[in-house]
């Protein structure tokens, strides 16, 4: 028993040492005919006796029974993000505050690594042996993933025995990434499947983590950069060079990008070359990360709003990609504006497929001039919103200009063509321009208080950019966006009614008007007897819809989608006038005494509710709600945060960034999402990013995460 013994411990550790060799070192010793006989051998073993089985066993990688749900777990040290740079000027400008805070002459040296876009995760050794994986969360609690980290190849059950000691307990931070060739194949194969496909590899790589089957993890070809330590008991280190060269040590794979930096200028070196070599690189990055090399000196500089000072991201620029302009269309908003459309030849840029790209108005295909045929360059301003760069006409038989439309392409009505009015003051006498206005209200309040003979207003009439249907609720396209717009979650927040859904509802007449969305319960039967429809998923929707009625005053005016009223201009009318009859009988003078609320939006406000067709839906909406209305019993002399503009920015919790910004504007704030000059206060969660820069750099004051509830209930200690 006992020479069976010693040979099951011993096919352990060749498997671990061939696992190390294939997937740290991508240098196989033997084939895999040899490694699979191996692995039947080691299961031969434990199948006689499993009470020798341990959880570092290579056979115990893939878990048997799934998860029903993950448990969180608190980090022993907080999982921090990191602020940005995105230019050569805002890395000089951190290495100068490293400088200035550690006062020191010596020189700083920074460890340098290409930033990986996967999902960052924590592994938990003790005595060398994985007893947790956990994800980033929130960055102080975490998801219990350890189930599916340990069906992860690269990811070892137990640290290589070297001349390092293994600490008592030691957090290993890193970025778990899927290649981009394994991207390909998993997509290819799906693909020919039938399955869904996946957006890029950071997508794909954090959805497998968080499958509640290991086995469906161990499927997908995920892989482990460590970029880091948590807490670390029993052994001490000088420095990150020191610690990534004891993980390699460990067996824990580490990116051989990563280089030690001896200067500032070395680490826009390293930036360039890295950016350079971008597309060669087989996995996904979007920038490079810096970090203070000495410990001692990380310790010295500490964190501010949940990022340490010691390190920075300095991010790519937006990726510009080359495709064809296939057609250009317009299309029909919620509110009539015609949008013109560039249909794209499909390209990928920045890990997105994208195949259309809005040219905005007017004006823009004017300058922009693109044509069916031609070349355009294609970035994501922000990493988000797909913009055409650059339109390179087509050398030959270039096609025709794209002209506006007379009529609405969605239901043939003629097209506005809108004007905007500007009025000035004209001195008679002289002819000359004395102010200028964009209402003729403010324009004839001018004439009141400087009375003159010699003072008159000229009106100009400037063409507008936007053209618009001018078929109003007769047009399918602006009849199905009101309701997309009034189920949305910033408005009335109905789960379940998706555009499809609503398109099918309104096509079988269930929905004319926004009341027949609650007294849909009254043709269940019929709704169960429609395509993608069911018993189950009628309850759902019904218990949406009853949900919903009660809804708060500024949720409901925003809903409604009056032209021009966002979300704030909605919060600011509830809050100023308290009730929906308030808003509705309110003149002209009283909108525009409303914050943020101009003659333009004042009167765009008032025709809506001059509306006989608005008037009458309101009157058969309002009896379906129950509208909790703001209390008025304040004035705005005596709210907390009366005059102060303040911004947000990064991820709160546990309270959302919307309920904050209605707090902080139900007590009178002008919460704004730029940072400027007037800006009084910045609120910063998570990944706060180049705002929480910003506003450093304009003295702007900073409320950090651990201090928002107590500037929100008593912010006279912050003034």
């Amino acid at each position: 028993m006992n020479d069976l013994k010693e040979r099951y411990l011993s096919i352990q550790k060749i498997i671990r040492t061939h696992d190390y060799e294939y997937y740290i070192l991508d240098d196989s010793k033997i084939s895999d005919q040899e490694y699979d006989e191996l692995f039947r051998e080691l299961r031969q073993i434990e199948s006689e006796n499993p009470d020798w089985i341990t959880p570092e066993s290579p056979s115990q990688r893939v878990g048997i029974k799934p998860e029903s749900d993950f448990a969180t777990f608190k980090h022993f040290q907080q999982m921090l993000s990191l602020a940005n740079a995105f230019n050569e000027e805002d890395l000089r400008n951190f290495h100068d505050r490293i400088v200035k805070n550690l006062g020191k002459a010596k020189q700083i040296k920074y460890f340098c690594e290409p930033k990986m876009d996967g999902a960052a995760v924590s592994l938990i050794y003790e005595k060398g042996i994985l007893t947790k994986g956990i994800t980033r969360g929130d960055g102080t609690l975490g998801e219990d993933i350890t189930s599916n980290i340990r069906t992860i190849r690269s990811i070892p059950l137990t640290l290589r025995e070297s001349v390092n000691p293994f600490p008592d307990l030691v957090e290993v931070r890193g970025e778990v990434f899927i290649s981009k060739p394994n991207f390909n194949a998993l997509n290819l194969k799906a693909k020919q499947n039938g399955d869904k496909v996946f957006a890029n590899p950071r997508n794909a790589a954090a959805g497998s983590l968080r499958q509640l089957d290991p086995a469906i993890t161990s499927s997908r070809p995920l892989a482990f950069f460590a970029h880091g330590i948590g807490i670390c008991k029993g052994v001490e280190f000088i420095d990150l060079q020191e610690i990534f060269s004891v993980f390699a040590s460990w067996g824990l794979p580490v990116n051989n990008l990563n280089k030690l930096a001896t200067s500032i200028e070395d680490c826009l070196k390293y930036f360039k070359k890295i950016e350079s070599t971008r597309d060669s690189i087989p996995f996904e990055i979007d920038g490079v990360v810096f970090k203070v090399n000495e410990l001692t000196s990380q310790n010295q500089l500490g964190e501010i709003a949940r990022s340490p000072r010691w390190a920075i991201a300095h991010k790519f620029p937006a990726e510009e990609v080359y495709t064809e302009i296939e057609k250009i269309d317009f299309q029909v908003g919620r509110t009539g504006i015609l949008t013109p459309v560039a249909k794209l030849k499909t390209v990928n840029v920045g890990g997105v497929n994208v195949s259309n790209c809005t040219l905005h108005n007017l004006d823009e295909l004017t300058r922009l001039d693109p044509r069916v045929g031609d070349g355009a360059l294609i970035k994501r301003a922000g990493d988000v919103i797909p913009k055409m760069v650059k339109v390179i006409p087509k050398k030959q038989n270039r096609g025709k200009g794209v002209a506006a439309p007379s009529k609405c392409p969605s239901c043939q009505s003629p097209i506005d063509f809108n004007y905007q009015s500007e009025w000035t003051i004209i001195d008679t006498k002289t002819s000359n321009p004395v102010k200028k206005f964009s209402s003729s209200y403010e324009a004839q309040k001018y004439l009141e208080t400087n009375q003159s003979a010699n003072l008159n207003i000229l009106e100009e009439r400037i063409e507008s950019p936007f053209i618009k249907c001018s078929g109003g609720n007769n047009c399918p396209e602006i009849f199905q966006g009101k309701f997309t717009h009034f189920v949305s979650r910033k408005a009335m927040d109905i789960d379940g009614l998706g555009q499809e859904i609503l398109l099918t509802l309104i096509n079988k007449q269930f929905i004319k008007d926004f009341a027949d969305i609650y007294s849909l319960k009254r043709h269940r039967v019929e709704l169960e007897k429609l395509e993608r429809f069911g018993e189950k998923s009628v309850d759902n929707l019904i218990k949406s819809i009853d949900k919903s009625a009660s809804v708060e005053l500024y949720r409901l005016v925003f809903s409604l989608g009056i032209e021009e009223v966002g979300e704030t201009t909605a919060r600011n009318l509830a809050n100023i006038f308290g009730s929906m009859e308030a808003i509705q009988e309110s003149s002209f003078e009283d909108l525009i005494a409303v914050p943020d609320i101009g003659p333009r939006v004042a009167a765009k406000i008032t025709d809506y509710f001059s509306n006989t067709e608005n008037i009458a839906s309101l009157k058969a909406l309002i009896p379906c709600l129950s509208i909790i209305n703001p209390k008025l019993n304040i004035s705005r002399e005596d709210m907390k945060f009366s005059g102060l503009q303040i911004a947000i920015t990064g991820k709160i919790s546990p309270m959302s960034r919307d309920e904050i910004k209605n707090l902080l504007i139900l007590d009178g704030a002008k919460v704004t999402s730029s940072i400027s000059k007037k800006t009084d206060y910045l609120i910063a969660g998570e990944n706060a990013g180049s705002k929480l820069e910003k506003a450093k750099s304009l003295g702007v004051r900073i409320i950090e995460k651990g201090d928002i509830d107590t500037f929100i209930n008593d912010p006279k200690k912050f003034f």
